[in-house]
């Protein structure tokens, strides 16, 4: 799967070296060595390829397997009929060929058996045994279905006749025997002197059939080949879904259709997870879906970004212009559904565990949702600010969330024209990055709307999320166009969902969640298996280390080790009660520390 662009698509990385090498070279080596010389490649399949098929579709293959056994077992009889193997019968009757002698001195003559056999199958015999056994059609044809033998030494003859029917059969040769008896007893020209007599009357005999291939009658067997033969159906099937089947699901794919490497793959999230909408960065921090972000933030911070048609002379300019102000990430994906706004989640939480300061702007204003993740209720924000920025500080919209260092302003309350509104976030962003080390922007999908291709030219580099199995070929060539028409700084794609493969090795959680106990025994990973196994979680505020060292449950030892003293705390000079006052009747301030769950009980 894949394609061949006419152009090449030229890349210019920003004035810097890393490990050495410059990063130009380093992206052309990554595309020469993924894509090989696609122009002269074979595309035939080896075994690889259909392990992949197997691997990807085996659901259709088992499918399709378990339904032709069904269907076997439901049309074989529990009880096998009695097996009639006979397929013919045949009917013989035997003649004697006899000449009387004139006298008693002149002994019988010999009788020519050939024009005895002459006269049994042409002319007047054939139409009287036809006429005798119903037979409508031709005589001759008739005719041409008997055997006729004669035994000279015996001066015998033997009628036969094969068929399906046994009685059938029998009264053909039957009729032929007594119609040429009563022919020979009347003295003719031609016939001679000879006179015929019936020896042994016709009986059907069954043919027994020998040889060939038959198919046991037992359910078990024919039941056990059509599962077979349910297979190669299934993976014959399987092959042409996946020749049709556009949908990226690899990172090669990935690499392909959108031209950017993939620098972070998240494993799939099971049911609960996804329906609780968790911040896993936060909730399940030594999981593999953490590690995974974690990746994807390395890869923001020290790696150079992708311009498609841009100048290394003006993409060094602007890196001076913007020095010394917030990194500003925009993270976007071709269509809904994409895991857009949960990677923007996490993506956050992972900054704010290195002590970074994160701001998070909510700029999908036609379908904001990232609010109920961060415990944030829906209130003044973006659209609100675009619609009067004077009259407005930006920084009064900033509200702390339930994760520590991160803060969001959501969408606001103004969204009835969002596509004008996306005109004016150049201000906005300005205005943004002196406010924490790192903004984040998520915005609408570029396939579904145009509001993003606003914010591309203000932001420092694009984070695009792929979710495994949803994108298709078509619609990745799409996206790879518009990016480098707007000449967007790219640092890569993040592919979410991709199925788990432990096989491998090597991962994301390596050395964490699989060596410990606590997590094992309750089934989740990292603070809450140690939640579960009775141990308190490590204090990640200066408040929750005061606290839980008043109630007794944090030693000196872990104050005076300077990981709780020195932690981050978003809250600290900020007016919590103010900008909560219409969500909490209560008017206390989060806990630091705790989850979304947590926060949920205990004001339940």
């Amino acid at each position: 799967m894949g394609f061949v662009r006419d152009k090449p698509v030229h890349r210019v990385g920003i004035d810097s070296r890393v490990g050495g090498r410059s990063v130009d070279a380093a992206h052309e080596r990554f595309e020469h060595e993924l894509m090989g010389d696609a122009r002269g490649a074979d595309t035939t399949m080896n075994a690889r390829e259909y392990w992949k098929v197997i691997r990807r579709k085996w659901p259709v293959i088992v499918a399709t397997s378990l339904a032709a056994a069904v269907v076997m077992f439901l049309i074989t009889p529990a009880e096998p009929p009695p097996v009639e193997r006979v397929t013919s019968y045949t009917a013989t009757a035997t003649l004697i060929v006899e000449t009387p002698a004139r006298s008693v001195d002149e002994p019988a003559g010999a009788v020519s058996l050939d024009r005895v056999v002459l006269y049994m199958t042409t002319g007047e015999v054939p139409a009287l045994a036809a006429q005798q056994v119903g037979y409508t059609r031709e005589p001759a044809l008739l005719a041409n279905q008997l055997t006729v033998t004669p035994n000279p030494s015996a001066q015998s003859l033997t009628v036969e006749m094969s068929g399906a029917d046994a009685e059938y059969v029998a009264a053909v040769a039957n009729a032929f025997a007594e119609q040429s008896v009563a022919y020979f007893a009347t003295p003719r020209d031609g016939t001679g002197e000879a006179e015929l007599s019936i020896l042994a009357e016709a009986t059907p005999i069954p043919i027994i059939a020998s040889g060939g291939f038959s198919i046991p009658p037992s359910r078990t067997f024919r039941t056990t080949m059509a599962a077979l033969l349910g297979l190669l159906i299934g993976f014959g099937l399987a092959l042409v879904l996946h020749q049709v089947d556009s949908r990226l699901r690899t990172r090669d794919e990935v690499y392909q259709a959108l031209r950017m490497p993939v620098i972070a793959e998240i494993p799939k999230l099971s049911r609960s997870q996804r329906e609780q909408r968790q911040i896993l960065v936060a909730d399940e921090p030594h999981g593999v879906y953490a590690d995974g972000y974690r990746t994807a933030r390395a890869a923001v911070m020290h790696t150079a970004s992708l311009e498609v048609g841009r100048s290394e002379s003006a993409l060094a300019e602007r890196r001076r212009a913007r020095q010394g102000h917030a990194k500003v990430v925009m993270v976007t994906s071709a269509q809904a559904g994409e895991g857009k706004s949960t990677s923007v989640a996490n993506l956050a939480a992972s900054f704010a565990e290195t002590g970074k300061s994160v701001l998070v702007l909510d700029a999908d204003l036609r379908s904001p949702n990232l609010h109920p993740m961060f415990d944030v209720p829906q209130g003044a924000g973006i659209s609100d600010f675009l619609y009067d920025p004077a009259s407005t500080r930006l920084e009064a919209l900033a509200r702390p969330t339930s994760v520590p260092g991160v803060k969001i302003i959501t969408a606001g309350t103004q969204l009835a024209h969002p596509a004008s509104l996306a005109t004016r976030m150049g201000t906005l962003i300005d205005e943004a990055r002196p406010l924490a080390d790192i903004v984040i922007v998520d915005t609408a999908p570029i396939l579904a709307a145009s509001d993003g291709f606003d914010i591309l030219p203000i932001v420092d580099t694009v984070l695009f999320v792929v979710r495994s199995g949803r994108l298709t070929e078509a619609a990745g060539l799409r996206v790879s166009e518009l990016l480098g028409r707007f000449h967007v700084p790219v640092t890569g794609a993040i592919l979410v969902g991709t199925p788990s493969r432990r096989s491998d090795g090597y991962g994301y959680g390596y050395g964490s969640a699989s060596e410990d106990p606590a997590a094992k025994a309750s089934g989740r990973r990292g603070r809450r298996g140690a939640r579960a196994a009775g141990d308190q979680p490590r204090p990640r505020t200066r408040r929750e280390a005061k606290e839980r060292a008043a109630d007794g449950g944090l030693s000196s030892a872990d104050l005076s080790s300077g990981s709780a003293e020195d932690a981050f705390d978003p809250y600290e000079g900020y007016d919590v009660r103010r900008d909560l006052a219409t969500t909490d009747d209560s008017g206390d301030p989060p806990v630091l520390g705790q989850t979304r769950r947590q926060r949920r009980a205990s004001s339940g």
